[in-house]
């Protein structure tokens, strides 16, 4: 997790758990009385707001001994000063309220044909809006429109008119909820004429503001258009998605990128790096899936992808991603090392051999065969997966002589004669092998220990040998010599009569 600005865990954790219990109040609530269709709820801190299907809000807030209570609908702006309401579209109204140790007072504003009609109460009674009502409105709107949202739009467009994003960023630090802060830098990203510089400023100063999960989440993949048109402002996004702490949510702004908008290498690579702060295998292969799905995914995406894979836990994840790179035309020999690299975290013999063998369908580099054997000698203990990889090897490549000793080498070190032997006959179906190839793989023959198996072995290599020259011979023969049983060398010694 990479959150700037060394935000607390402890403050988060204490701030969910508030948000639970609320939640569970709210559930109890909601169950417990007749709902209404379409309505939405949301918590944040110790507050519940509420949307019905008719565009009205409300905002409800209690501590034990205060309680808050807020009603609107409609588009609302207030003065410059935050203490009044200036206006309200045709149909709308505001009713706010507020109960402090039994005592409560509330005013309603509503739109009216000859402008805004008032009323305050005391305790339920009607009292003259002047000058009281005026004077307690002027006390609690501007807490009123920090902490519910209530004309954010006219608010966001003061403050960019007196300073640009520095005051609307500066305005988002007073508000008092990642949910009020998320309104307004939708709003905020969303404005005409925003300059690179702009966007960047706004990406860094929200992302450091906004706490929650969520909300920073769900700003970011509704504004990701206005980011991913250019790479400097691409690189602001993606570093504000690095903010998040969330793997789930991390892997759906990413996958909301990849999905929507067709990203430059450059942004691809930017994406790879914010996918580094996904702990999960799962969320983490299903962006770098989706990354090996873009079709302008070039062999430098494809070795950073393959790099990513190394923090991959998960053989199965890992193996799955691997796979899927292998399938892209045109694999480099570096992509192909890097990917021998990346295997070689598998622990899983079965997975490593998954991955061998699809990789040993294409044509490689001899020093990538002579690693790949390598790794199979040195990591696969399984001689039934590294039979099976070395003989779709023998089948697929044209080994050179120095990829063929070291195969010798790893068929000498299994312990399974079968498995060797199977190796050996394999390679005897190849028509092409040079002199030296065909002497070292006598010569693994001749290393394996059952007489059975040795002999079968040569056998199989007895037609390649009867057509080379003496020395190809008298290599077979030094090897039919280390059988012990006669019957089993008579045959092979007979092999090449």
């Amino acid at each position: 997790m990479n959150r700037s600005g060394q935000k607390l865990k402890g403050s988060k954790r204490e701030a969910k758990a508030r948000t639970y219990i609320m939640f569970l109040l709210m559930l109890f609530f909601f169950t417990s009385t007749p709902t209404v269709a379409q309505k939405t709820y949301v918590t944040t801190g110790d507050k519940i707001i509420i949307t019905d299907g008719k565009n009205v809000r409300r905002h409800t807030q209690s501590n034990g001994i205060n309680s808050f209570n807020i009603e609107y609908k409609g588009t609302i702006e207030v003065t410059d000063d935050d203490k009044d309401v200036k206006s309200i579209s045709p149909g709308g109204y505001i009713e706010i309220s507020k109960t402090t140790f039994g005592s409560r007072r509330s005013i309603l504003i509503e739109a009216s044909s000859n402008g805004l009609r008032r009323e305050y109460y005391e305790s339920r009674k009607k009292v003259d809006y002047e000058p009281e009502g005026r004077k307690w409105l002027a006390e609690i709107l501007p807490d009123v429109v920090r902490s519910t949202g209530i004309a954010a739009e006219s608010r966001v467009n003061r403050y960019y008119k007196q300073g640009g994003v520095d005051a609307v960023l500066n305005e988002v630090g007073r508000l008092e909820s990642d949910y009020v802060r998320s309104i307004y830098g939708k709003i905020l990203l969303q404005k005409d004429g925003l300059s690179s510089n702009d966007l960047v400023k706004a990406a860094k100063g929200l992302a450091d503001k906004i706490n929650s999960d969520y909300y920073l989440a769900e700003m970011l993949k509704s504004n990701s258009s206005q980011f991913l048109k250019n790479d400097k402002t691409a690189e602001a996004y993606f570093e504000a998605v690095s903010n998040i702490g969330s793997d789930y949510y991390t892997a759906a702004v990413l996958k909301e990128a990849l999905d929507n908008h067709q990203a430059s290498a450059r942004s691809m690579t930017q994406i790879l790096n914010a996918s580094k702060n996904i702990g999960s295998d799962y969320y983490k292969a299903t962006v770098l899936s989706q990354v090996l799905d873009q079709d302008n995914a070039n062999d430098h995406v494809v070795g950073e992808i393959i790099s990513c894979t190394k923090n991959i836990g998960s053989d199965y994840y890992q193996t799955q991603i691997l796979s899927k790179a292998i399938s892209k035309k045109g694999l480099s020999g570096s992509s192909s090392n890097e990917l021998l690299e990346a295997v070689a975290n598998v622990s899983s013999d079965y997975y490593m051999a998954t991955v061998f063998s699809k990789l040993v369908e294409n044509k490689l580099d001899n020093d990538v065969n002579i690693k790949l054997i390598g790794l199979l000698d040195d990591k696969m203990s399984s001689d039934y997966y590294a039979a099976s990889v070395l003989s779709k090897m023998v089948k697929h490549q044209d080994l050179n002589d120095q990829a063929v000793a070291r195969m010798a080498q790893a068929i000498s070190n299994m312990n399974s004669d079968n498995y060797a032997s199977s190796i050996l006959k394999n390679a005897s179906e190849s028509r092409n092998l040079s002199k030296s190839t065909l002497i070292s793989l006598v010569k693994a023959a001749g290393g394996i220990k059952s007489d059975f198996y040795k002999s079968s072995a040569l056998q199989h290599l007895a037609p390649l040998v009867k057509n080379s020259d003496a020395e190809v011979k008298a290599a077979y023969t030094e090897a039919a010599k280390r059988i012990n049983s006669d019957t089993y060398y008579g045959r092979a010694m007979r092999a090449i009569d």
